[in-house]
C-alpha cells in the first residue's frame, strides 16, 4: 500500500483502488484555493499510474464537503482582486472538469454532510453512493 499526505487532500492507492479524500476535517471539509490546487496535483499523479483502475472520492471525518470555505475561497481571495477570484474559480472548476472526464471511472462516496459547492465534485463522478449518515443540503 502506498499513502501519501498533503494537508488539505490525503490518498492511498491499494488493489487498483485510488482512495482519495478531503482533509480538512475541521472545516468540514471544505473546499478551499489550497484544496483546490493540490486535488489537481494528486488527479495529475495518479491518472496514468498502472496500479490505479478506479478512483474513489470521500472526506475524512463526519462530511464530505461543506463547499466553498467562506473565508479562504471569497473573502481573502475577493480582497486581492478581481485576478484573484477569477484564479481561484479556474482552480475548483479546474479539478471538477478534470474529474468528470477523467481515464479511469470515479466513484462518489459520501459519508456525511454535502452541501453548496460540494455537489460540483459528486456531480463529476460517474457514480455515486452515499452512506446511511449522509446528509444533503
Amino acid at each position: 500500500m502506498a499513502g501519501e499526505t498533503e494537508d488539505t487532500v490525503a490518498f492511498d492507492v491499494e488493489d487498483g483502488i485510488a482512495w482519495v479524500r478531503f482533509n480538512r476535517p475541521a472545516k468540514r471539509n471544505s473546499m478551499s484555493p489550497a484544496l483546490n490546487r493540490r486535488m489537481m496535483q494528486v488527479l495529475d499523479e495518479l491518472e496514468f499510474r498502472d496500479d490505479v483502475g478506479v478512483l474513489v472520492l470521500s472526506g475524512e471525518g463526519a462530511a464530505w464537503s461543506a463547499g466553498m470555505d467562506l473565508k479562504e475561497y471569497f473573502r481573502e481571495t475577493e480582497a486581492k482582486g478581481l485576478g484573484a477570484v477569477r484564479k481561484a474559480q479556474a482552480e475548483a472548476y479546474g479539478w471538477w472538469r478534470r474529474l468528470r472526464w477523467y481515464r479511469v471511472p470515479t466513484i462518489a462516496m459520501v459519508n456525511g454532510w454535502c452541501f453548496g459547492g460540494g455537489y460540483g465534485p459528486l456531480f463529476a463522478c460517474d457514480l455515486a453512493f452515499a452512506a446511511d449518515e449522509a446528509q444533503f443540503a
